[in-house]
């Protein structure tokens, strides 16, 4: 072989090895950007400070049934979350005073945000929750609720809990309206029992969408969760059928059209 032609394939070479360097360096950037279209990435989504505590509670609502609160707070730093669906809201204009008065909003979303006033005393937060026009600060609506501390989630619980910490999912965005779909349902176990919420982002039975649920009669039975859910129509019931990697999800307490599926669900991380 030549000198010329040597150098020939050493230079053909180094334009190979260039050129996929750039077509990586372009794929990392196009992955990095589609992460951020939906305004955060599912990291950022479910983060929350590693101090604190977090605190579960419900409220009754004539038109959507009982609601599920979750939050986390810290003290010491003044500082917390709200769950707002679909993820983990900062709170804004935190203070606690030392006699156990608290009062926060979250950040504004859609025109609207939440104001809470009440207190935080014996770890129990308890007080009223007001959905307000962010412009005008006049009030939408407005809920009474008490809300416990929850265990964190590498502590150790009841072992006669019926489900421990746990959540199920298949949300995904719509390629079409840009808007989410699927249902998300998080269990969480308590002193007092397992507990948790249900967000559904459709309608699957003429549920309310993005609105946390509370759920109750959690109990398990042949590999099944089965659990409860207050609606403005009355009780839904529904089941999770376990799989190797998720459940299949259905309500007890509607009739099943022939050809229905069950609704296939994922086990993925915990928010609590």
């Amino acid at each position: 072989m030549t000198a010329n032609g040597a150098m020939m394939i050493k230079i053909s070479a180094t334009r190979r090895y260039l050129c996929a360097l750039i077509a990586c360096l372009f794929c990392t950037i196009c992955v990095g950007q589609g992460a951020q279209g939906h305004g955060s990435s599912p990291t950022t989504v479910e983060s929350r400070s590693d101090s604190g505590t977090s605190f579960f509670g419900t409220s009754h609502d004539v038109r959507l049934g009982t609601l599920a609160w979750l939050l986390h707070l810290d003290k010491d730093r003044q500082a917390g979350e709200m769950f707002v669906a679909p993820r983990m809201m900062k709170l804004s204009q935190f203070e606690l005073a030392e006699n156990g008065t608290m009062t926060f909003q979250s950040p504004v979303f859609v025109g609207k945000e939440y104001r809470f006033r009440g207190t935080l005393k014996s770890d129990v937060l308890s007080g009223e929750m007001q959905l307000v026009n962010a412009k005008s600060g006049n009030p939408i609506d407005k809920w009474e609720f008490t809300a416990a501390p929850l265990p964190p989630l590498n502590a150790h619980v009841n072992s006669e809990q019926p489900v421990r910490n746990v959540r199920y999912s298949n949300v995904a965005y719509s390629s079409e309206g840009g808007d989410q779909t699927g249902v998300d349902i998080q269990f969480l176990p308590t002193d007092g029992g397992t507990t948790g919420m249900i967000v559904f982002y459709e309608s699957y039975w003429s549920e309310p969408t993005f609105t946390p649920l509370a759920l109750s009669q959690v109990t398990v039975d042949k590999g099944a969760i089965h659990f409860a859910v207050e609606l403005p129509s009355g009780i839904a019931h529904y089941h999770l059928l376990t799989t190797p990697i998720g459940v299949l999800f259905n309500r007890d307490d509607v009739p099943h059209v022939k050809g229905d599926k069950d609704i296939v669900l994922k086990r993925i991380r915990a928010r609590f």
